[in-house]
């Protein structure tokens, strides 16, 4: 049974004894023995407290540390990757790219920590020499970062790393659905004698831990991978102070696809996006607007693609491997969305069954639907799984009519090469990241949301600055 790590020690969860499941299977992989809104409160505090030594380290003491654990989570790399498989239900290389995206983190973040620097400068009204303005970055406090299931590793480095380099300390919580390779890099921490305190790792109850931390008066910084709604959520339940979010959240992502592009290409891209991790990233295309002039011809591409597509879990061999949905709910939620779309005029072209062989996991066929139409559920809501819905569309004016007509602004996606056609498009997009015949960016590049998608960012130098307060001292010799 896996431990929660707090106050840099292994300990028992206080709360009832939680299982984790494979999605691909429906058997239980391991048990948790969940931490109890005491426990949360108890890391709080224990951060607070480590703050106050942390927070007066030198950046390359802090930057030693977080080199020094990623060097240990790489010696356990292949274990932590087939845990990651199991307790997500994703095929091996997708697993891979979950390790990886935590390890960059770590590296990123270490080296980002040493351009963290502040400025001087003079008052307007006076010669230089009477008066030094000094604003510098001091590390704010105690962070708190609430977890995604569908990147287990890769959020943890989102949220853990800026925090350790910054000088602040944090209590980090993984989703208990996917809960065990982030609570290995716990034990991986104790045994390398990482600093007690500087980052802490709980897990169980959303409704229970979510309202400890969040209400708490000690987190000067919330963060959140998670639904506009749990967003809210957060931000009512943290009104007990004065505090800062980051918040990443929900997404319904248009695509646009002009008529001079390489079909084959695009084609190719759209069923990699959308069967990597079996569509659960909040990035993902959901409206596809296709130009009607290579409307069937895309509609054939893809469905070539689609053939070369796999189904399996772990390291199940093939070129193209889709693992399962993350529950049973989630993946009869994608056969509702496709019964909705066909019986309101959009025809299923292929895909959208339960593969035969793979009845006990959380599977379905990744499915075609043609003719879909923005009043569909398919288009309205964010679809968080396999399903690629196909519309056409003559008039890019009102392709970017319909591409922005959503209160979520999280990521945009624009195929073509015209130039007036991609600066009208960048213009029109209304969301915190705009891909222009790219599918995403590095760990340097900020991953933000407009509107309904959030606050703040994930990634980069901006995600950094959050964790710091600025210090403005004026000096008058």
């Amino acid at each position: 049974m896996y431990k929660q790590y707090i106050g840099g020690k292994m300990v028992d969860g206080l709360g009832k004894e939680m299982p984790v499941y494979n999605p691909a299977t429906n058997e239980i992989i391991d048990t948790v023995g969940a931490a109890t809104g005491t426990q949360a409160i108890e890391a709080l505090e224990i951060a607070q407290k480590t703050f106050q030594t942390w927070s007066k380290t030198s950046v390359n003491e802090r930057i030693g540390w977080m080199l020094k654990l990623r060097d240990a989570v790489l010696e356990e790399r292949e274990e932590i990757i087939d845990l990651l498989s199991a307790e997500s239900g994703r095929p091996y290389a997708n697993a891979c790219q979950d390790f990886n995206w935590f390890i960059e983190s770590c590296t990123y973040y270490a080296e980002e920590a040493k351009r963290m620097t502040g400025t001087s400068f003079p008052n307007y009204g006076t010669p230089n020499g009477e008066c030094y303005n000094i604003v510098e970055y001091r590390p704010m406090g105690v962070a708190v970062g609430h977890m995604a299931w569908n990147y287990p590793l890769g959020n943890a480095g989102l949220k853990i790393c800026p925090a350790v380099v910054s000088g602040c300390t944090t209590v980090v919580k993984p989703s208990i659905q996917t809960p065990l390779a982030t609570l290995r890099i716990g034990e991986i921490a104790e045994r390398i004698g990482f600093p007690a305190g500087v980052f802490n790792i709980i897990t169980g109850s959303s409704e229970e831990l979510g309202a400890a931390l969040n209400s708490s008066k000690i987190p000067r910084l919330i963060t959140l991978i998670g639904s506009s709604e749990t967003g809210r959520r957060i931000m009512e339940q943290g009104s007990t102070s004065v505090k800062k979010y980051s918040l990443e959240l929900g997404g319904n992502a248009p695509v646009i696809v002009m008529d001079d592009v390489d079909v084959d290409f695009v084609a190719k891209n759209i069923v990699l996006k959308k069967v990597g991790n079996a569509g659960q990233t909040c990035v993902c295309y959901n409206r596809i607007y296709i130009h009607e002039s290579i409307y069937e011809e895309m509609i054939e591409k893809v469905k070539e693609h689609l053939a070369d597509v796999t189904i399996g879990k772990g390291r199940d061999a093939g070129e193209v491997v889709m693992g399962p949905l993350i529950n049973r709910a989630a993946r009869d939620r994608m056969l509702d969305l496709i019964d909705d779309a066909v019986k309101s005029g959009a025809k299923l072209v292929a895909g959208g069954e339960i593969p035969k062989g793979f009845e006990s996991g959380n599977y379905i066929t990744p499915a075609l639907l043609r003719d879909v139409n923005d009043s569909m559920r398919v288009s309205k809501e964010e679809i968080f799984g396999p399903i690629i819905p196909l519309q056409p569309f003559s008039d890019l004016d009102e392709a970017l009519k319909l591409a922005v007509d959503s209160e979520y602004g999280l990521a945009s996606y624009f195929y073509g090469h015209n130039s007036r056609e991609i600066a009208k498009a960048v213009e029109a997009f209304e969301s915190g990241e705009v891909f222009v015949n790219v599918g995403g960016g590095g760990p340097q590049t900020p991953h933000a949301g407009w509107k309904q998608s959030g606050v703040g960012c994930d990634k980069s130098r901006w995600s950094l600055e959050e964790y710091y307060d600025l210090k403005m001292v004026s000096i008058c010799p």
